[in-house]
């Protein structure tokens, strides 16, 4: 059974399943007032929720709400990440570009939900996410499939994955797990600039040169490879 407790100063969320307790505030960076307005009408009804209003409040947001448009939102994702990796991003898309989505995972971002997404799955996103979990909305990921399909055959994939050494596919796994190249470097005892350096090694490799068709390879190989990637 899990349910939501509050009081004053916080929203708490409680998870009697795990006995455990999470912060439960909420900060909306949304640039579309209609959009901002929605989401804040919707969270208000909720009463779950405590919405941070002033920023010098940013850093008692566990989960930030970020709308996603175009490559300035990207940058400031990353300057986002420079300055905390403790709040957890679920970003909002407004756009058919599926590469911001790739470029957004490689950074602090635990969910991913398009705009015009009902209440009900963007609810269970938020709590979904406030419970440590990612979340990848399936008209999403359905885009990706398709994108895969356009992309090549599983063997023309299958034959590619060989030209990696160990060390990549253990890097591509955990890039495709949503993990930045800094939390990599700290799970493979290494550094920031080695693991670029790797990811660069591989989308040459690969024959790709941005993150979409980098996805597309990783999810070819999950459903259709012979073998896993980070394994023997």
């Amino acid at each position: 059974m899990e349910v939501f407790k509050t009081n004053k100063k916080t929203a708490c969320y409680y998870d009697t399943k795990y006995n455990i307790n999470m912060n439960a505030n909420i900060k909306l960076k949304i640039q579309n007032p209609l959009l901002r307005s929605g989401l804040q009408a919707l969270l208000e009804k909720e009463g779950h929720f405590l919405l941070l209003r002033d920023e010098s409040y940013d850093a008692l947001a566990n989960l930030c709400l970020f709308e996603l448009n175009n490559e300035e939102d990207i940058r400031h994702l990353k300057n986002m990440e420079s300055i905390s990796s403790k709040n957890k991003i679920l970003a909002i898309l407004s756009s058919n570009d599926l590469s911001l989505v790739t470029q957004a995972l490689s950074f602090h971002v635990e969910g991913i939900v398009m705009d015009n997404t009902a209440e009900e799955e963007l609810l269970f996103a938020v709590e979904y996410i406030l419970k440590g979990r990612k979340y990848i909305a399936p008209n999403i990921s359905l885009q990706f499939i398709e994108k895969l399909g356009r992309l090549g055959s599983p063997s023309l994939f299958s034959s590619k994955m060989e030209m990696l050494n160990q060390k990549e596919k253990d890097v591509l796994e955990l890039i495709m797990g949503g993990h930045a190249n800094r939390e990599i470097a700290y799970q493979l005892f290494t550094t920031k600039r080695k693991i670029e350096e790797i990811r660069k090694s591989i989308m040459k490799k690969i024959g790709v040169e941005n993150n979409l068709s980098l996805t597309a390879f990783y999810l070819n190989q999950e459903l259709f490879g012979e073998k896993k990637l980070g394994t023997n």
